[in-house]
C-alpha cells in the first residue's frame, strides 16, 4: 500500500470515527458504538468501490494487534497481589467466580451448539470461544464513562480471566484433538503457545520496568510502545499468540514497580487514535450476511452465551441466596457487562484452520455473525451495568437511576440496569436530592483501622476524603489527606492511632444527608474546603450510603440552569 494511500485511508477512518462518535453521544450511546457505525459506512464505501478492501485488510492487522495489546496490558494490571482486593484470598475468590462463570457459559453453549452442529469437536471449540470477552471494547466503555468502584474492578478482572481461560482451554482442546487424530507433528505447538506467551510476558514486563527506570525517565509513552511492538514482533516470528503475553506484562509491571499508573496515564498519547481505528475497522468487518445465513446457529450461540455469562457471574459473585433482598447496587448484573466479543474470539477461531478447515469455516461463520450482535449491544450493556452499580458520575452521564430506596434482588437489579430517570433542563433543582446523583455503596474505614490499613485504603480510594464508620455502618468522622500526611511520617504516633483518632472532620462538617437538595449541596460546597463529601441516611442515624463530589454537583447545577 503506497504511503500516500495509507495516510489518506487512516485520515478517512479517523474522521469517520470522530463523526460517528459525535453522533453516538447525541443519542446517549457509548462513543465506540458510533465508531462501529462509521466502520459500517466505510464498508459500504468499499463495497461500492470508493475504497479498497485490500487496503482495509492490510491496515487491520497491525491496528488490531496494537489496540488489543494496550487493552490487555491494562487488564493485566488489575491483578495486583497487594492492596485492596489483592492477596491470595482475594485472588482465590476471583478465580472461583471466573471459573464458575466460564463453566456456566461453556456448558450452556455446548448444549445448544450440539443441537445445531451435531459435531462434538465443533461444539466444544465453540463453547470455549464463548468464554472469551473483547478486552478493548469493554475497557473503552469503562474508560469513556470514567467508571470507578468495585463493580468496575470486577468487570475488568473477569474480562481478563475469561480470556485466560479461553486461551488455555482452546489450546488444551487442540492438543487433545491432535492426539486423537494422530497429528503428533503438531502436538507440542499448543503447549508452546501457552508457555511461550507466559515467558514472553514475563520478559516484556521486566524489560519495560528496566527500560523505564534506566532510560525512560519522564517519558512513559515511548518505552511501553517499544516493548509492545517488540513483543508482538517476537510472538509473530515464533508463531505464539500474544493475548496472554500482555496480560502477564501488565501484571508484572503493577506488582514489581510503582510505574503502572504513570505508564497507563501516558498511554492516551497514542491509545485513543489506535482505539478509534480499531473500532472503525471492526465495524467495517461486521458481516450481516453471516448473521442472516446462519441465523439459527448464531441465535442459539448468542442466547447460550448471554445466559451463561449472566447466570455464571451472578451465582459466582452472589451465591444461591443472592435472590434474597439486597440493597440496590450491591448486586448489579455484572455478567451482562461480559458480553462484548470480537477480535479475541475471531483470532482463536482462525487457529482451527490448521486442524480442520471445514470446521474452522463453520466456527468463523457463527462467530462473525454473533460479533454483529455482541459488538453493537455489548458496549451499551457495559454502560448500563456501570450506571446501575452507581459507578458513573453525572459529570459523565446525565441519566441515572433515581430510586435507591428499599432492598432489591436480582430481578430488580436487572430492571434498574435498563431503567433510569433523567435529570436535566426544565426540572426544579429543589426536587433533585443528593441521593439521586451520589456514588452509592462507598467503601469506608472501620474506626479501629490502624495506619497500615488506612494507607492501603487511601492508596486505592478514588477520593481524597476517607469516611470512618462504626460497627453499625454509621459515620463517625472523615479523614482527610492532609490529616494523613501529618501523621503517617511520624512512626511513633502512627503506631498508636486508629482511623477514628485522625478523623478530624465531624459528621456535621463533612457529610450531607440523602434528602439534601441540589441548591443545599451547592451552598454546602461553598463553605466546605474538600472536593468530596460523605452522604448519610440522616443526622439521627448517620449510616454511610455514598459519596458525592464537588464537580458532580457543579456540573449538574450548570446543566439544569441550561449552561452550555
Amino acid at each position: 500500500m503506497p504511503a500516500l494511500e495509507g495516510l489518506l485511508l487512516i485520515g478517512i477512518l479517523l474522521a469517520g470515527g470522530v463523526v460517528g462518535g459525535w453522533f453516538a453521544r447525541l443519542l446517549r450511546l457509548p462513543t465506540l458504538t458510533g465508531y462501529l457505525a462509521a466502520g459500517i459506512g466505510i464498508h459500504l464505501l468499499a463495497t461500492k468501490g470508493y475504497l479498497q478492501h485490500e487496503s482495509l485488510e492490510e491496515l487491520r492487522h497491525p491496528v488490531n494487534n496494537l489496540a488489543m495489546a494496550l487493552a490487555l496490558f491494562i487488564l493485566g494490571g488489575q491483578f495486583k497481589l497487594k492492596g485492596r482486593g489483592g492477596g491470595p484470598t482475594g485472588m482465590r475468590s476471583l478465580l472461583k467466580v471466573s471459573a464458575l462463570e466460564s463453566a456456566f457459559t461453556f456448558a450452556i453453549v455446548f448444549g445448544l451448539s450440539m443441537a445445531v452442529l451435531g459435531d462434538l469437536q465443533g461444539a466444544i471449540l465453540l463453547a470455549i470461544l464463548a468464554i472469551a470477552v473483547a478486552p478493548a471494547t469493554t475497557l473503552e466503555v469503562l474508560h469513556e464513562y470514567e467508571a470507578k468502584g468495585s463493580a468496575t474492578r470486577k468487570i475488568k478482572q473477569l474480562t481478563a480471566l475469561s480470556n485466560v481461560w479461553a486461551v488455555f482451554l482452546f489450546e488444551l482442546a487442540l492438543v487433545l484433538f491432535f492426539a486423537f487424530e494422530g497429528g503428533d507433528s503438531s502436538f507440542t505447538a499448543p503447549i508452546w503457545d501457552v508457555l511461550g506467551s507466559l515467558v514472553y510476558g514475563l520478559i516484556a514486563g521486566h524489560a519495560l520496568i528496566l527500560m523505564q527506570e534506566r532510560v525512560g525517565r519522564d517519558n512513559y509513552a515511548v518505552p511501553l510502545l517499544a516493548v509492545i511492538l517488540l513483543t508482538i514482533g517476537v510472538c509473530e516470528m515464533t508463531d505464539v499468540p500474544h493475548m496472554l503475553a500482555f496480560l502477564v506484562t501488565g501484571a508484572v509491571v503493577v506488582n514489581r514497580s510503582q510505574l503502572f499508573p504513570r505508564i497507563t496515564a501516558a498511554m492516551n498519547v497514542y491509545a485513543q487514535p489506535a482505539i478509534v481505528l480499531f473500532f472503525v475497522l471492526s465495524g467495517s468487518h461486521l458481516d450481516f450476511g453471516k448473521l442472516s445465513s446462519h441465523w439459527l446457529a448464531v441465535g442459539l450461540y448468542v442466547l447460550g452465551r448471554t445466559l451463561g455469562k449472566s447466570l455464571g457471574a451472578h451465582f459466582g459473585l452472589y451465591g444461591i441466596n443472592a435472590a434474597s433482598p439486597t440493597r440496590q447496587g450491591e448486586n448489579p448484573p455484572i455478567g451482562l457487562a461480559l458480553l462484548c466479543q470480537a477480535g479475541a474470539a475471531i483470532a482463536l477461531a482462525s487457529y482451527v484452520e490448521s486442524f480442520n478447515e471445514e470446521l474452522a469455516d463453520d466456527l468463523l461463520n457463527i462467530i462473525l455473525g454473533a460479533v454483529v450482535v455482541f459488538e453493537l449491544l455489548g458496549p451499551i450493556l457495559v454502560k448500563k451495568v456501570a450506571v446501575a452499580a452507581g459507578e458513573v458520575s453525572l459529570g459523565n452521564l446525565m441519566s441515572h437511576t433515581a430510586d435507591r430506596e428499599g432492598r432489591r434482588g436480582w430481578r430488580a437489579a436487572v430492571r434498574a440496569t435498563f431503567g433510569g430517570h433523567r435529570v436535566g433542563k426544565g426540572q426544579d433543582p429543589a426536587t433533585v436530592t443528593v441521593e439521586r446523583f451520589m456514588r452509592p455503596n462507598a467503601t469506608a474505614l472501620r474506626r479501629s483501622a490502624n495506619m497500615d490499613v488506612i494507607l492501603r485504603f487511601a492508596n486505592s480510594s478514588p477520593f481524597n476524603h476517607f469516611p470512618v464508620i462504626d460497627p453499625k455502618d454509621q459515620l463517625v468522622g472523615v479523614v482527610t489527606l492532609a490529616d494523613l500526611s501529618q501523621i503517617a511520617y511520624d512512626k511513633r504516633t502512627a503506631a498508636l492511632v486508629t482511623a477514628e483518632d485522625i478523623a478530624t472532620l465531624s459528621v456535621e462538617e463533612a457529610a450531607l444527608t440523602a434528602s439534601t437538595t441540589l441548591p443545599e449541596a451547592l451552598e454546602f460546597f461553598k463553605q466546605f474546603d474538600g472536593n468530596t463529601a460523605a452522604v448519610i441516611s440522616s443526622l439521627e442515624a448517620p449510616v454511610l450510603i455514598g459519596m458525592v463530589e464537588r464537580s458532580e454537583v457543579l456540573h449538574l447545577a450548570r446543566r439544569m440552569e441550561g449552561a452550555p
